[in-house]
């Protein structure tokens, strides 16, 4: 086995490190009130970061049927509009001509993503067919496109609130390249913007407007050039100055193209440096914040193996590998090396309603149990990605290694956060095998500030934070039992590697980790700590039934957000009995949980207790009753 040496110095050369991965998205903005998408957000709320950015397209084209129109007519992208070529939108209609509008399909869409942590990015794709030209991209009357804008504004900001709305990024399309007539001309696309521009900021000039979302090829490579020299420099077709204002430049770029079967994240970096260079050729945006905002480790989002056998890697660990090593080049190529203030990483992740059935194998962090359609969803292994990179602190190092290959077969991201310390480290080379180049890496740890630690080993890997490997174990039943199911939960979450250690650090520290082909560890130095975390708060329950016939309670909390959380404790008393822990052995370091062993008719009473890395627990949470 390689033994590959590695060396970080805390004491030295500190960088500020933003959480830009905390970005996600999917097709169509209706789907988010379904049942599915609802349990998807409540998961996501679960991982405790401050917030996240989501992304999705259609916000002023929504057409308030949720999912009617992918599981009716196999409209993956939630709409008829541009393939069935008929218009469903109903938030904007011209009413004696004027603009009407009906405000509740937009509000019961932002109401979920924010009351779960998260932002919009605001992708202005379609337009409604009320303003539409012959070309459905193209308004018939720009004025209109503007007044569409700023009443959408306003209602925002009148819902919102003004400080919340600064947060969030006001995108012009999605991939403009799509459309030919635009590769040829795109004189209409810079008027698009131009009084998308104008529109937003005459609301409230502090707002953030961007673009232009461009795919990967040659094509959209000449759209983005003529975006930012348009700019920059070109006419404003809104105020007749030279020139528009843009605060964050977007590009889509992803591990690969979609003829390839197999993700390449070359590809990906490759298309990112030819982008970024010709930003750079613009002194009027240095330090634009930058954004790849579809930045997915393949394509054929709403593929999976009835389609591409191949496919069904998006089931295992794979997809949580690549994303984290995806991270570290993001650090240091795009923000060290090529000095791009990197912003937004979105990944075009969520898409649970692709997925047909279990594991089928789409470009989802959840699979459902059933067909699509049940909200019963089990956490595929990218989920535990974003735990673990969340468990990242806010300030990271750069590492010394002279092995070849650093960096590209392997590589590690150094952080700190307030007293503890966090690496990640991944051995991850493209290509599905997994039984090949297992290596083992030495760990110089230099700076550290002394004291007694606890070390908890984190690992996702074939057999770890992976539920994908247990329903292999068990054959791939199309329809798991209650037990299996249960034994794929016990295994879906972020999973200690080895029993933790309380270690005493003087300023260094040294110590070996074995890694598999396509594995992640993560290495979390707490340091040993009598104070108990915060008890639980705003706890919520519902009672549904589950796949396999069990009666079933689905309970959420709010996160704690101590550093040195370990791992949750759950309670329950059954019809006014005696309170006994439901959750064993498990390192529930999330906060949501499915308890699959209540029976119908019965009431359950729930605390939750938090636990940090040295044992002190919490206080109990106030208790939470609810009938099966």
């Amino acid at each position: 086995m390689q033994t590959i040496q590695m060396k970080i110095d805390f004491s030295k050369n500190p960088i500020p490190f933003p959480h830009f991965f905390n970005a996600f998205g999917y097709a169509h903005c209706d789907y988010t009130y379904t049942k599915p998408s609802r349990k998807m957000y409540r998961h996501l709320a679960s991982i405790g970061r401050d917030f996240y950015y989501m992304r999705l397209h259609s916000i002023l084209t929504a057409h308030g049927d949720g999912d009617l129109y992918i599981l009716t007519e196999g409209q993956d992208y939630g709409n008829p509009d541009v393939n069935a070529g008929r218009w469903v939108d109903k938030v904007f209609s011209m009413k004696d001509g004027k603009l009407a509008c009906e405000w509740k399909y937009v509000d019961q869409i932002y109401d979920i993503i924010l009351a779960s942590g998260g932002r919009p990015i605001v992708e202005t794709h379609f337009i409604p067919s009320c303003i539409q030209s012959e070309d459905y991209f193209i308004p018939k009357d720009y004025n209109l496109w503007a007044e569409v804008l700023q009443l959408f504004v306003r209602h925002c900001i009148e819902r919102y609130g003004l400080d919340e709305v600064r947060k969030w990024y006001f995108e012009i399309w999605n991939e403009p390249d799509n459309h030919e007539k635009w590769l040829h001309d795109s004189s209409t696309l810079m008027a698009f913007y131009d009084y998308f521009e104008y529109a937003i900021h005459s609301v409230d000039d502090q707002l953030k407007v961007g673009g232009p979302a461009v795919k990967q090829w040659e094509g959209a490579e000449k759209i983005y050039r003529e975006f930012l020299e348009h700019c920059a420099h070109g006419l404003n077709y809104k105020r007749g100055t030279f020139g528009t204002r843009i605060d964050f430049v977007s590009v889509h770029c992803k591990a690969g193209y979609p003829e390839e079967n197999n993700p390449n994240i070359d590809v990906m970096f490759e298309w990112l440096k030819r982008y970024t260079s010709i930003l750079q050729e613009y002194p009027e945006f240095r330090n634009i914040e930058f954004f790849n905002d579809e930045s997915d480790i393949v394509w054929h989002g709403n593929l999976g193996t009835w389609v591409k056998s191949w496919l069904n890697f998006r089931n295992t660990h794979y997809p949580a590998g690549i994303t984290c090593k995806m991270m570290t080049k993001y650090c240091d190529l795009v923000l060290d090396d090529w000095k791009v203030n990197l912003k937004v990483v979105d990944s075009d992740n969520c898409h649970t309603q692709w997925e047909r059935y279990l594991y089928s194998g789409n470009r989802s962090q959840f699979t459902p149990l059933n067909k699509y359609g049940t909200d019963d969803l089990i956490k595929k292994p990218l989920f535990n990605a974003y735990v673990l990179l969340n468990r990242l602190g806010d300030i990271r190092y750069k590492a010394v290694c002279n092995d070849e290959g650093f960096g590209d077969k392997f590589g590690v991201l150094p952080t700190s956060c307030k007293d503890g310390y966090a690496v990640m480290v991944w051995n991850f080379e493209d290509g599905m095998e997994d039984d090949i180049n297992p290596r083992k890496v030495h760990l110089k740890l230099d700076g550290m500030k002394s004291g007694r630690y606890q070390l908890a080993h984190y690992r996702i890997d074939k057999e770890h934070s992976a539920s994908y490997h247990i329903w292999q174990q068990f054959g791939k039943p199309e329809e798991p039992n209650a037990e299996q199911i249960q034994a794929m939960r016990a295994h879906e979450g972020l999973e200690l590697y080895e029993d933790k250690t309380e270690m005493l650090v003087g300023s260094d520290c040294a110590l070996d980790v074995e890694l598999p082909m396509h594995a992640v560890s993560l290495l979390l130095f707490t340091p040993v700590s009598q104070t108990a975390p915060a008890a639980p708060e705003g706890i919520w329950a519902t009672a549904e039934d589950g796949f396999a016939g069990n009666r079933q309670i689905f309970l959420q909390w709010k996160p704690n957000r101590e550093y040195d959380l370990m791992r949750y404790r759950i309670l329950r008393s059954e019809d006014g009995g005696d309170y006994k822990e439901i959750t064993g052995n498990t390192m529930l370091n999330v906060s949501a949980y499915t308890d699959m062993t209540t029976e119908r008719g019965k009431t359950y009473r729930y605390i939750i207790k938090a636990q940090n890395f040295s044992g002190a627990e919490s206080g109990a949470s106030e208790p939470f009753t609810i009938e099966a």
